[in-house]
């Protein structure tokens, strides 16, 4: 009966974009250490899996460009050819083909992208055969020494799949369960677990297994797997004979202790159930189901406290603790390595200073850094935005670099770490820096500002400038920039996740991006507080202390409140003018001090309320235009709580207290 193989297609579409990610990694390590037998063999191991995952799949364009490219190594293994750049550029271009095959099959298509002028590539004679064969460790005869004297029989399998046997680590692992839920053990396998779990092997696997099953039971329950062409089982020889052929590839492994041994069947069970895929969409749903869980223990809590029912606190204190553990659970379930979103940037970087004839190292940190996985996915375009920007505007040539006394290879940094509940990117390089004077001639030039403004504009002010849709300071459009395009989707993209960007630079110096993008896009923790009796959120993650200042305190500076908190000048909003509503004549006034850019800015309110997790709703489009709310939350009692977005509020005030003075 044939195997309908398309349940297998998702699986086998983010296996091969895994695979595909390293092998790309790997060919740039080789590329940059060409004598790496380590990068080699990766590489080929790898080319090899996607060969053989390919054509179990069906795809055999895949497969045989995939044979070509791990023919090509072969050569490369065996001597007869050494890595150079036009094997690099080689091995990189099939990689983009078998790329552009794997989005084309995402997208319900076949592998055809990899045809090239109506004919698929060449298929060279096959490579040779990694020999498997390598010594039984003396730890293994010792082990089944002690079996024997204890009454256990000791058993050499070797077991032969068929020729074209799909799924051959599948295959090997129905083995593995059966012979060990039968209560006997396998103390040793050649290949080992982990190349059998690669499908890094032919189709012989021979084993060493302590039973009290006799030679035939055990033939029999090996015999019933399916695509096994034939089982070989006999006594193992406990005499150990002198010379053993060892692999020349693959020196034999390191001696095991007893206790290690007797664990390798706990260890390989642990390993092969270590993780699983699960659809984002069904992420989406429980984050969505925990988030109406937070929302009704919100209003339990309000009732309780209304109603006075001391009897629940017990009972309401510990659903809480179960409530914020399962809360950290999901959200660590959505989170994700920013690695996950840097590592397309290495090639990137290469492709695009090789074909501007500049050098260029790509410098990345804190690439363990977690968001959530809805924020990496929607990241990646800004980034490659800025990549691009910094390589084509920011990175001189060569000659230019070195007439500026720079070193000849030009840096970009790419870095991120967690502050609070945010991340922060940075993508920053050792370039020619921004003109700020260009950017004010080409912004009046596109009527983007007026003459008489530019001359008050601050530094950020004139940086902003470049966010704006349209600006762009290049002359000439490329291929690569120069449209306007680009930084307005930057500003665009991490504003609709409810982050925030800002631009700094020192001409002939370079320039830095630095993005601010929150944890997860779903639950947050916030202080609540009361402005002209409505109930208002701020993020804890903006939030550096609260205090209480009497009135007197208060001075007006430059168009601003102030006040000095822990021997700092801090600029202040008054929230109840902001929004418009009566400032009642209190002798204290209450501060949220926040951060921003740096900087303190302390927000005037009427009331600090508490501090409480909330899930954060959308405005809709009605909104769009209202910067200073990032969302809306639904409290326990069933009112509503605006999030204040603190970066934008500044932004706002600031502007309007400059243009107040300016009056």
């Amino acid at each position: 009966m044939a195997i309908d193989m398309s349940q297998y297609l998702g699986i086998f579409v983010e296996e091969s974009k895994e695979n595909i990610q390293s092998l790309n990694d790997s060919i740039l390590e080789l590329e940059s250490n060409p004598e790496s037998k380590n990068a080699v063999d990766e590489i080929f191991r790898l080319m090899h899996t996607l060969k053989g995952t390919s054509a179990t799949m069906g795809f055999q364009r895949m497969s045989k460009l995939c044979h070509t490219l791990e023919s090509k190594l072969d050569e490369v293994r065996s001597g007869k050819k050494h890595v150079d750049e036009s094997l690099i550029d080689e091995l990189l271009s099939g990689l983009d083909r078998l790329n552009e095959a794997i989005e084309n099959i995402e997208k319900g298509g076949d592998d055809s992208p990899i045809e090239k002028d109506g004919k698929v590539i060449d298929n060279p004679e096959p490579a040779k055969q990694k020999n498997m064969e390598a010594s039984i460790p003396d730890s293994v005869f010792d082990v089944a020494k002690n079996a024997i004297q204890n009454g256990f029989d000791v058993q050499q399998i070797i077991i032969d799949l068929i020729k074209d046997a799909t799924m051959k680590s599948a295959r090997m692992y129905i083995v593995f369960k059966r012979i060990e839920e039968d209560g006997s053990q396998i103390i040793y396998s050649e290949p080992s677990v982990e190349d059998i779990e690669k499908e890094n092997f032919d189709r012989r696997v021979k084993l060493v297994v302590i039973t009290k099953k006799s030679l035939s039971e055990m033939r029999e329950t090996i015999s019933n797997v399916s695509e096994i062409e034939n089982v070989s089982i006999e006594k193992f020889q406990m005499k150990r004979e002198e010379k053993r052929e060892t692999s020349p590839i693959k020196a034999a492994e390191p001696e095991k202790s007893d206790a290690k041994i007797q664990s390798e069947n706990e260890k390989r069970r642990a390993k092969l159930a270590k993780s699983v895929r699960v659809d984002v969409e069904k992420l989406d749903s429980l984050m969505n189901l925990m988030a109406e869980l937070v929302i009704s223990r919100s209003r339990i809590e309000e009732t309780l406290k209304q109603y006075r029912i001391k009897e629940m606190d017990e009972s309401l204190s510990q659903l809480s603790r179960i409530t914020l553990d399962l809360q950290s659970t999901v959200m660590k379930i959505r989170m994700i390595p920013v690695s996950f979103v840097f590592e397309r940037f290495p090639r990137t970087v290469r492709d695009l200073s090789k074909s501007m004839n500049k050098r260029v190292e790509l410098v990345i940190e804190g690439e363990e850094t977690e968001l959530d996985r809805t924020v990496a996915d929607e990241i990646g375009e800004p980034l490659t935005h800025l990549i691009r920007n910094a390589i084509d505007h920011g990175i001189e040539s060569e000659e230019e670099r070195i007439n500026l006394g720079k070193p000849p290879v030009g840096t970009i940094k790419l870095s991120a770490h967690q502050e609070g509940d945010s991340v922060i990117i940075e993508v920053s390089d050792d370039g020619r820096g921004f003109d700020k004077e260009k950017i004010l001639k080409k912004a009046i030039e596109k009527g983007l500002i007026q003459e008489y403004d530019a001359a008050k504009m601050t530094s950020e002010e004139i940086f902003n400038i470049t966010f704006l849709p349209g600006f762009s300071t290049n002359d000439v459009s490329t291929e690569v920039s120069g449209r306007g395009v680009g930084m307005d989707v930057v500003k665009n993209v991490v504003e609709s996740l409810n982050g925030s960007v800002y631009l700094e630079s020192v001409e002939k110096k370079g320039s830095k991006v630095t993005i601010r993008l929150p944890l997860t896009l779903s639950i947050i923790q916030v202080l609540l507080v009361e402005i002209c009796k409505q109930i208002y959120a701020i993020p804890i993650s903006v939030i550096d202390s609260t205090l209480s200042v009497k009135a007197e305190e208060l001075r007006d500076l430059e168009g601003m409140k102030t006040a000095i908190v822990r021997n700092e000048l801090v600029p202040l909003i008054d929230m109840r003018e902001y929004f418009g509503g009566n400032v009642l004549s209190n002798s204290r006034a209450e501060l949220v001090v926040t951060k921003y850019k740096g900087k303190k800015y302390g927000l005037i309110v009427d009331k600090l309320i508490r501090q409480q997790d909330i899930v954060i709703k959308a405005l809709g489009k009605f909104f769009k235009d209202t910067k200073e709310f990032s969302g809306g939350a639904i409290l326990g009692n069933g009112s509503i709580a605006l999030i204040i977005d603190v970066p934008s509020l500044v932004e706002r005030a600031t502007q309007i207290s400059k243009t107040a003075l300016t009056i």
